[in-house]
C-alpha cells in the first residue's frame, strides 16, 4: 500500500508540470542567444531555453520580398533583435515610422524615424524628419509645412551621435510616401562609413 501511495506521489510532478511542446509557423536560427518565431501574423523571440521574452506582436518589422544588401527596413526579411534591440513600425497618417523595442518587448526608441538599420556595436543608422512652418494657409486655415531628413548615426537610446548627410526633401504624405527612402550608405569598415549626399555624391565618414 505504501509502495502505491508512494508512484503517485511521484508520478503527481510530471502530471502536473507536463507542458504541451510550442508550436509556431517558422523559427529561425539562433542569433545573439534568441531566435525570431512567429504565429499567424505575429512575430516575437524565444532564448536558448525556448522561453518566450513578451506576448508575440504584428508591429515587428519584415518583408515578404526582401531587398537584399540594403540597408534598413527593405532589406529586412523576418524581425531580429539584435544587440538587443528590435526594429518597430507605427503608422501616421498613412506614413510608417520606426523605432525600436528591448527584449523585454518595451519601446526604448519611440517610432519617429523615416528608416533605420538594425544596431551593430551600439550604433545604428536612421533617416531623422524634420518638420518646418513655412507659414498659413488662410484659405484653407491650415499652416503651410515643409519636411526634410538628415541621415544620422543613433544609439541605442535613440540619442544622435552624428548628423551624416542631409538635409534631403521629402513629401510626407500616403500617397508620396508609400516606402521607406532608402539609406543610401556602405560601411567600408568597423569605423568607416560610406554615405550618398543630396549632391549624389558619396562622402566617407570616419566614426
Amino acid at each position: 500500500m505504501k509502495n502505491l501511495i508512494l508512484g503517485i506521489l511521484i508520478s503527481i510532478p510530471f502530471v502536473l508540470f507536463a507542458q504541451e511542446p510550442k508550436e509556431f509557423d517558422f523559427v529561425s536560427n539562433q542569433e545573439e542567444g534568441f531566435s525570431t518565431v512567429r504565429l499567424g501574423d505575429n512575430w516575437g523571440f524565444i532564448d536558448t531555453s525556448g522561453e518566450v521574452l513578451f506576448e508575440l506582436r504584428n508591429d515587428l518589422v519584415m518583408n515578404k520580398n526582401p531587398k537584399k544588401n540594403r540597408i534598413g527596413v527593405a532589406g529586412i526579411e523576418y524581425p531580429q533583435l539584435k544587440e538587443e534591440r528590435a526594429i518597430i513600425s507605427k503608422k501616421k497618417d498613412g506614413v510608417n515610422y520606426y523605432g525600436f523595442i528591448n527584449a523585454e518587448g518595451k519601446t526604448v526608441i519611440e517610432p519617429e524615424f523615416l528608416n533605420v538599420s538594425n544596431f551593430s556595436k551600439g550604433k545604428a543608422l536612421a533617416l531623422k524628419l524634420e518638420e518646418e512652418r513655412l507659414g498659413e494657409n488662410q484659405l484653407l486655415g491650415k499652416n503651410v509645412l515643409s519636411y526634410k531628413y538628415d541621415v544620422v548615426l543613433i544609439d541605442k537610446d535613440g540619442e544622435v551621435l552624428k548628423y551624416l548627410e542631409g538635409p534631403f526633401p521629402v513629401a510626407v504624405s500616403k500617397q508620396k510616401l508609400r516606402e521607406a527612402p532608402e539609406i543610401n550608405a556602405k560601411w567600408l569598415g568597423e569605423n568607416l562609413l560610406s554615405v550618398k549626399g543630396p549632391n549624389k555624391k558619396w562622402r566617407i565618414h570616419k566614426l
